[in-house]
């Protein structure tokens, strides 16, 4: 249970009846409705938790993007019941020099992920190894950017939203990095659930 303002909320794609918390008490919460008993598990974070997002391409892995600019990876599979124990992240990686407001995993790619941060600056990380390393950077001229996501048909188009108002689209595959360590992707299609 968090205890202060939730700030974001999160299913897992491939779990659907597990669910992730991110609070102004700087903790992450994971509930499993299967086991409306059970507490949960929990975790502690270094600021406050400004977006989360489950890894797309595993069930056990997730992300939270903070308030003083780091972003912390987790896998639940070391997740502890007992609350006196904590577990640590699998990394911490200092992102940007001031919140990092939103999260998008790549849909296709995996070990993919963008943030966007208050100091008006948009990155692309590669995961891999739970090493984080970027890839590239722009600054989109959106202000404090506030909303990023990769689209499901196009998942190499990145929209880009902020404080000024204006929506942008970046193909991140035009960035030479990117190309290179994920590009092998972009000729993949996204396999959808069938109705």
């Amino acid at each position: 249970m968090n205890f202060l303002q939730v700030q974001v909320v999160a299913w897992n794609h491939h779990e659907p009846q597990v669910l992730l918390s991110g609070s102004f008490d700087r903790s992450v919460v994971m509930k499993d409705g299967r086991i409306p008993t059970h507490a949960g598990f929990k975790w502690s974070v270094t600021a406050d938790v400004e977006s989360l997002a489950w890894d797309p391409h595993t069930n056990h892995s997730f992300v939270v993007s903070l308030e003083d600019g780091t972003v912390q990876g987790f896998d639940v599979r070391t997740a502890k019941s007992d609350s006196a124990s904590e577990s640590k992240p699998a990394f911490t990686l200092h992102a940007h020099d001031q919140a990092v407001c939103t999260i998008s995993y790549n849909p296709l790619a995996p070990n993919f992920l963008a943030t966007g941060s208050t100091d008006k600056m948009v990155k692309l990380w590669d995961l891999s190894n739970n090493q984080p390393s970027c890839v590239a950077t722009r600054n989109p001229k959106a202000g404090a950017v506030f909303s990023i996501s990769f689209s499901e048909d196009r998942p190499f188009l990145l929209a880009i939203g902020g404080s000024t108002g204006k929506l942008e689209v970046w193909d991140t595959l035009s960035e030479a990095p990117v190309s290179r360590k994920f590009g092998n992707y972009s000729s993949q299609s996204i396999s959808k659930p069938e109705a």
